[in-house]
C-alpha cells in the first residue's frame, strides 16, 4: 500500500488488536517542494522556523523566502554553529526564547537533531511540527519521539511525530556523504532490531504486529537492494532512502515506540554517543554508529546460535556490575541503578525458560543474513570496521557490549547474552 493511502485513512484498527495512530499527515519527497510548503500549511500564518549553521544556508533561507512571500509571519531561532547541535536543556531554553503567543507550526530544518527538539518544543505548546528534511540520515523523521540529552542522559521523550514531512530530492543528493551513509547504516540495523524485537516478544512479552514489522523489512530490503545508486547520489535513489527513513518512522509511530527500528546495535550505538558527550571524544554520526554496532551485534548473534544450551547459566553479580557501571557511567551511574532496579531486571533468572525455548530463539537467532552479507552491503557504502576499531579502540568496544544494555530497559540480544551467562566472556574475546 502507497504510504500516504495508509496515512490518509487515520487510525487503523490492526488484525494484532491494537489501533495505530501516526500523527504525520503528508510524506512529500519531490522536486521543487518548497514552492508546496505554504499550501501544506492550510492557512497558518505564523511559524518559528529552526535551523543551525550548516541547514540555513542549504535550503533555510528558502524556506524562510518562500513562507515570508505567501505572506506568512516567520520568527527563526538560528543556531550558529556548523558542528553537532546536542538537544540539551540549553538548545531548549534558546529555541523556547523566539516561540510567540501567535506561533502556530514548527519548522525544523533539518535532520535527526533539529527533527528531535522541534517535536519537542512544538509538543510543550500544543502546536504541529513540520521538518525540511535535508539529509537522509536516520530513521526518526516521523518518530512520536524526541531523542534528547537530558540531565546528561540520552533519553527517548514521547512527543508528536511532525504533521508533515517534506524533502527536495536534490538537496538530498548533495547532503554530506557522511549523512547518506548515516541513513544507510540506520536502516541496514534493522536486520538486527526486527530480530530483537521477536526476541522480546517472545521473552518479555512485548506486543508485535506483522503488518508494522513487513512496513520495516520492507524497506530495509528496498535499501540493501539499491546502495550502489545511492551512494552514485542517483536522486531517485536518494529519495527512495529518504522515504524508507521516512517509512520506518511511520512503523514506529504505529507502534508506539522504537521498538521495530532499535536494538542491541542501537544500544551499542547509544553508549558511544554518550561516551563522546560526556568526555568530549569523538564519535560517529548516530546511522553510522548504528551500521557498525550491527557487525558486532550480529557477531555475538551468531555465536550464540552456536551454543549449546544445557551450558546457559544466569550467574549476576551485583557488586561487580555496580563497580563497572560507575567506571563506565562515571556521574550518571546511580541514574542507571535506579532505572534497572525500578525494572527489576537482575531478578529474573529466565535462563530456564530459554533453554525449554531454545529451538524458537535459535531460529530467530539464525534469520538474520549473517556477518558477511552485512558486512559486504556496509563496504559498499565505504563503511570500514578499522575506521571504527581506531576511533573507539577495542576497550570502549568491549564495554559497550557489556554495559550499553544497561542504557535503557530494552531487552534485546545483549539482555539474552545476560541471561544467558555469556556477556562478559564475549565482550573480552570480541574481534573485529
Amino acid at each position: 500500500m502507497d504510504v500516504q493511502t495508509l496515512l490518509s485513512k487515520g487510525d487503523i484498527q490492526c488484525h494484532c488488536g491494537r489501533t495505530h495512530h501516526c500523527d504525520t499527515k503528508t510524506l512529500l519527497v519531490a522536486d521543487n517542494v518548497y514552492c508546496r510548503i505554504p499550501n501544506l500549511l492550510e492557512g497558518i500564518n505564523h511559524v518559528m522556523v529552526i535551523s543551525d549553521g550548516n541547514t540555513r544556508p542549504l535550503c533555510g533561507e528558502k524556506v524562510i523566502e518562500t513562507l515570508t512571500d505567501a505572506g506568512i509571519t516567520v520568527d527563526e531561532a538560528y543556531f550558529d554553529q556548523t558542528e553537532v547541535l546536542v538537544p540539551d536543556e540549553k538548545a531548549i531554553a534558546y529555541a523556547e526564547r523566539f516561540v510567540k503567543e501567535k506561533t502556530r507550526v514548527i519548522i525544523g530544518v533539518g535532520s535527526g537533531v533539529i527533527n528531535d527538539l522541534s517535536k519537542y518544543i512544538a509538543f510543550e505548546h500544543s502546536i504541529p511540527s513540520m521538518i525540511v528534511a535535508t539529509a537522509p540520515s536516520m530513521d526518526g523523521f516521523a518518530s512520536a519521539g524526541a531523542v534528547m540529552f537530558l540531565k546528561g542522559l540520552k533519553v527517548t521523550c514521547q512527543r508528536k511525530a511532525p504533521r508533515w514531512i517534506v524533502a527536495d530530492k536534490a538537496v538530498l543528493a548533495n547532503a554530506p556523504i557522511d549523512m547518506i551513509r548515516s541513513g544507510i547504516g540506520d536502516i541496514m540495523g534493522k536486520y538486527s532490531a526486527l530480530s530483537d524485537w521477536k526476541l522480546a516478544y517472545l521473552l518479555s512479552e512485548e506486543p508485535m504486529c506483522d503488518m508494522i514489522y513487513e512496513m520495516v523489512e520492507t524497506e530495509l530490503n528496498a535499501c540493501a537492494e539499491n546502495i550502489d545508486a545511492i551512494m552514485r547520489r542517483n536522486p531517485s535513489a536518494i529519495g527512495r532512502l529518504m522515504e524508507s527513513l521516512a517509512i520506518v518512522g511511520i512503523a514506529l509511530a504505529y507502534q508506539g515506540s522504537s521498538r521495530p527500528a532499535s536494538g542491541s546495535e542501537h544500544l551499542i550505538s547509544h553508549y558511544f554517543e554518550l561516551q563522546g558527550v560526556k568526555n568530549h571524544e569523538p564519535y560517529f554520526p548516530h546511522g553510522i554508529d548504528v551500521g557498525y554496532a550491527s557487525i558486532v551485534s550480529e557477531i555475538l548473534r551468531k555465536r550464540l546460535a552456536d551454543e549449546n544450551p544445557d551450558d546457559f547459566q544466569f550467574d549476576f553479580n551485583k557488586t561487580h556490575w555496580t563497580e563497572e557501571i560507575k567506571r563506565c557511567f562515571g556521574d550518571t551511574a546511580d541514574e542507571i541503578e535506579t532505572l534497572q532496579a525500578k525494572n527489576k531486571t537482575f531478578e529474573i533468572d529466565r535462563s530456564t525458560y530459554i533453554r525449554n525455548h531454545w529451538k524458537e530463539i535459535k531460529a530467530i537467532l539464525d534469520q538474520t543474513p549473517g556477518v558477511e552479507f552485512i558486512c559486504g552491503k556496509l563496504k559498499d557504502a565505504d563503511y570500514d570496521i578499522h575506521t571504527f576499531v581506531d576511533t573507539y579502540g577495542m576497550n570502549k568496544i568491549r564495554d559497550a557490549v557489556c554495559y550499553a544494555t544497561d542504557i535503557k530497559t530494552r531487552y534485546t540480544l545483549l539482555q539474552l547474552l545476560r541471561d544467558t551467562g555469556y556477556l562478559e566472556k564475549y565482550a573480552k574475546e570480541l574481534k573485529l
